[in-house]
């Protein structure tokens, strides 16, 4: 069969199947939510509510109000919000004069929501788990530079070597050298406490999740609900603004939206088309008082190419650089971002967001298309001229891949779109997938420029789970890469700056298009918003009104 008939079959079959989740979605937020109840809406599911594998900002928000790290983020909008804090370690960790051993001592007032008191021995298993290879977490490169967590990883350690348990409230860790980012990386949900018991299984736990955070997650029915109850034995300096966070998953962007109008839905995915007018109805706004709020983000909007198929890859680890320059100057990135509505933010063409240090904008590529420069980029270059491309069925997903697929045809390129369903990580995330282009969107997981370099990173590359889905690997660059990530202080942003704009400039890994807003529309009910630097969401933090 032709590949573009299964495609629209397929596609067929899973919009009938998301109608009907839809309806039987619809009818449990025909009603107002309970007192005390917060309604958040979700379009498409989260990925996991394992801590160690979720890895999809909706899921992160969840996290943000279930898990207690070491370090966090406190409850507060930018700038607050994005400076790190202690959390359950006492203070700020003793450091040996080389700089590879890290002792924390952990306060004694944190338990899990099944009451134990949390030490020591919670945090070492949450770092067990990430770096086992039967987990296989995303979050194992951000881990990777700890002692024995490589081999562990590979199977050929039984215990992590580096991270040792001095006490009930004391734990030490061993790096393989000094690092000026570890404190921000164990404040990822990744490394959050659980229970020390808690199984290893590559699929995830199942709910309910023990954590210990302000809240916990009571229930998961994948594609169906996501419930959030206080834990009641959180004695933390958090808030727990609202009783219970319940989370309706699968209707449609339109009905979302129409469920917050009337106050069935507090907040939600809604249509890209609606930002215009609720922004002329209600203003924009940064925190409450309000009903719309639009908030800048670290992240970016791109395409990545495929390093590893003969399109943009080869002969060299720098791929057909032409080709990438081509389409990166082809693109049109002023209508890519329209397509996302009003206020989602602004055009953009490298990895680093203006919001990261170490920022300098080179300004690469143009906001509209150069088709003469890219065509002329492009001749000689476009080898079999015919590609996969690989793409969201979400909202404004396919618009974006069609308009790159029209502006592709004009350098004589023909990309062949096909859809997934949003959140199909495991199409692209997995190596070897047959395609050789991937629509993508990045958002930073802690504040640090390694933090958008680690997308080209190709020391990070693996069977699965990836956050390379370029697959470029470069050693030249992995070194520098790794040589920068070594630095510290305006040393380390200087050298990212540096890395930034030669790569985009002369190899072209990715096109960047973009970089996010957070926006959001909320019901009458809310009385409490703020925007959260890290998470966006802050459901701890949210009050109702009565």
């Amino acid at each position: 069969m032709h590949s573009g008939m299964r495609k629209t079959l397929s596609f067929v079959a899973l919009v009938a199947g998301f109608g009907l989740l839809a309806a039987s979605a619809l009818a449990s937020v025909s009603q107002e939510p309970p007192q005390n109840t917060f309604r958040w809406s979700l379009a498409v599911d989260i990925d996991y509510v394992d801590p160690a594998l979720g890895y999809y900002a909706p899921t992160w928000a969840l996290t943000y109000a279930t898990s207690a790290k070491l370090y966090n983020y406190p409850d507060a909008p930018a700038t607050r919000g994005s400076r790190l804090v202690p959390e359950v370690a006492a203070g700020f960790p003793a450091v040996s004069k080389d700089g590879r051993f890290y002792t924390f001592r952990l306060k004694k007032t944190y338990r899990l929501s099944d009451g134990k008191q949390v030490t020591a021995r919670h945090f070492a298993h949450a770092l067990f788990r990430v770096a086992s290879r039967r987990m296989d977490s995303p979050g194992f490169p951000f881990m990777a530079d700890i002692v024995g967590a490589q081999a562990l990883n590979e199977g050929k350690a039984l215990s992590l070597s580096g991270v040792r348990v001095l006490g009930p409230q004391k734990l030490q860790i061993q790096l393989k050298k000094a690092s000026g980012d570890l404190l921000a990386r164990l404040a990822m949900p990744f490394f959050s406490a659980v229970p020390a018991d808690l199984d290893l299984n590559r699929e995830g736990v199942r709910p309910p999740i023990v954590s210990a955070g302000p809240y916990y997650i009571a229930e998961w029915k994948q594609s169906r609900r996501i419930i959030l109850k206080r834990n009641r034995f959180y004695r933390g300096p958090r808030p727990q603004g609202v009783e219970r966070v319940e989370v309706d998953i699968g209707l449609p962007l339109e009905t979302i939206k129409l469920n917050i109008d009337r106050g069935a839905t507090d907040a939600g995915d809604i249509p890209p088309s609606a930002h215009a007018e609720l922004g002329r109805r209600y203003g924009v706004r940064r925190r409450s008082p309000g009903r719309y709020f639009a908030n800048p983000v670290g992240g970016i909007s791109y395409l990545a190419f495929n390093h590893e198929r003969g399109l943009f890859g080869g002969p060299t680890p720098l791929g057909n650089v032409r080709l990438k320059q081509a389409l990166s100057t082809a693109i049109d990135r002023r209508d890519l971002m329209n397509q996302y509505g009003a206020y989602a933010g602004s055009v953009h063409d490298q990895l680093l967001p203006p919001t990261t240090l170490g920022f300098r904008d080179v300004r690469l590529y143009p906001r509209r298309p150069n088709l003469a420069k890219a065509r002329g980029l492009a001749a000689g270059n476009l080898r079999t001229a015919k590609g996969i491309f690989y793409c969201q069925n979400r909202t404004p997903a396919p618009q974006v891949c069609q308009h790159v697929q029209s502006l592709a045809r004009e350098i004589g390129l023909d990309l062949d779109i096909r859809l997934f369903p949003a959140g199909f990580g495991e199409q692209s995330h997995r190596r070897g997938r047959p395609f050789d282009l991937v629509t993508r969107t990045w958002r930073a997981d802690y504040f640090d420029p390694y933090d958008f370099l680690f997308l080209v990173d190709g020391t990070t590359i693996r069977p699965a789970n990836n956050t390379n889905v370029s697959y470029f690997d470069s050693p030249r660059f992995n070194r520098r890469i790794k040589a920068a990530a070594a630095l510290v202080g305006e040393a380390r942003y200087e050298a990212f700056s540096r890395l930034d704009a030669e790569l985009m400039r002369d190899v072209a890994p990715v096109a960047v298009y973009g970089v996010q807003n957070d926006r959001h529309y909320v019901s009458s009910r809310l009385g409490c918003y703020h925007h959260h630097p890290v998470y966006g969401w802050d459901f701890p933090a949210l009050c109702l009104r009565r």
